[in-house]
């Protein structure tokens, strides 16, 4: 009896623990965001981006006001940030150019709410069930994330994205091979960096998908050559090489770019990252692995090798986090860094070299933690497997 109520005891402990820490997260995460509920950051580019395109310009130039600059005095770096998004944003963009943007970033914010909000509901629908004791908790600690609070402050589109991650996992799920591919097509038409994933599916033995991704991504990404011609195509390449760059070292990016760029050492991250293409490839072709852990891995694998991987990609692990029953030990130490605050980041991250790495890079250790996790205990499993 007394070794029960210790148990209870301890469980209530924890419960009251884990609630209070993210209670102080989404009270920092909703005053960090409420304090720049005015600026435009990111979303700011988008519509400068549109209105060059609307007056027949370089759509990703940079001599607009609304261009989102950062300066870190402590480090004496300063970088543009301007819509670095492949040319089919700038036909998005130059829709809503003309509107206030101070009214136009509010309708987004509200807009990424609601994807948010949706794609909760599908996984909590298809992938735990209604009944599922730790569903609760898993929605609760969702609302915590620091990509999602960083995703509203910066007008980004990650919520959209995340959506249509859900979309493609589920749809696999469903055996709609067709569909999960065209949505996975749309990904890679908005963020190229995701064409490993459909690698990865066609090493695996999912053609169909592959296909259907590679002939929307190639239909999507023919629309702006219509409008603007093959020089956009140019613009675009010319911004990423001229911009990203300076962009490596910013807090938040989570690639091994980002990680080898606080070392001085930025072509170093591109070697790292070749060398996690190519053995992630080798396992998936060995072992095969499951749908799950064949997607998980290729997500991580996707965000690690890109030049920049903000802090808001992170919320496109959240149908894992949701499919687990029983999380393990990297899924906790991950999803506790997931919600750190990125004000934590901003504060620390300066303050001298190591908090440069260790902070500079916070939730990249989490995609990295999870990732390792995941090869070896499929490894392992298949190894047994074998043995028997």
């Amino acid at each position: 009896m007394n070794r029960l109520l210790k148990k209870s005891n301890q469980h209530l402990f924890v419960i009251s623990l884990v609630t209070s820490i993210l209670a102080v997260f989404f009270y920092i995460n909703i005053t960090f965001v409420l304090g720049n509920i005015n600026g435009l950051s990111d979303f700011g580019s988008f519509i400068a981006s549109g209105q060059f395109a609307n007056r027949g310009e370089n759509p990703y130039a940079t001599h607009s006001p609304l261009i989102f600059t950062v300066y870190f005095p402590d480090i004496h770096h300063y970088g543009l940030a301007p819509n670095l998004n492949p040319p089919i944003s700038v036909l998005v963009f130059q829709q809503i150019a003309n509107i206030n943007p101070v009214y136009s970033i509010q309708v987004w914010r509200i807009l990424s709410i609601l994807f948010y909000g949706w794609t909760i509901y599908l996984l909590t629908r298809e992938s735990l069930g209604r009944t599922n004791p730790n569903l609760f908790w898993r929605v609760i600690w969702a609302m915590s994330l620091a990509g999602f609070w960083h995703t509203i402050q910066l007008g980004q589109i990650y919520t959209f994205l995340l959506l249509l991650v859900a979309g493609v996992t589920l749809n696999m799920e469903k055996e709609k091979r067709i569909w999960a591919g065209v949505l996975l097509g749309i990904l890679i038409a908005i963020k190229p960096n995701f064409i490993f994933w459909a690698i990865a599916l066609r090493v695996a033995g999912y053609g169909s998908i592959f296909l259907s991704a590679g002939i929307t991504a190639v239909f999507i990404s023919l629309i702006p050559v219509y409008f603007y011609g093959l020089k956009i195509y140019q613009q675009w390449l010319e911004a990423a090489s001229l911009f990203t760059p300076n962009l490596l070292v910013f807090p938040g990016n989570n690639s091994l770019q980002g990680l080898t760029a606080h070392f001085g050492l930025a072509q170093m991250g591109t070697i790292l990252s070749a060398g996690l293409s190519i053995t992630a490839i080798v396992l998936i072709y060995k072992y095969k692995p499951n749908i799950f852990k064949l997607n998980l891995i290729s997500i991580i694998t996707s965000l690690l090798i890109s030049p920049i991987a903000w802090t808001g990609y992170t919320l496109l692990l959240l149908p894992f986090f949701f499919k687990v029953q029983k999380w393990e030990r990297e899924y906790w130490i991950s999803a506790f860094i997931f919600s750190v605050p990125f004000l934590f980041v901003l504060g620390l991250f300066t303050t001298n070299f190591f908090n440069f790495i260790f902070w500079g890079w916070f939730y990249g250790w989490g995609l990295l933690i999870l990732l390792i996790g995941e090869v070896m205990r499929s490894t392992k499993s298949e190894a047994k497997a074998e043995e028997k």
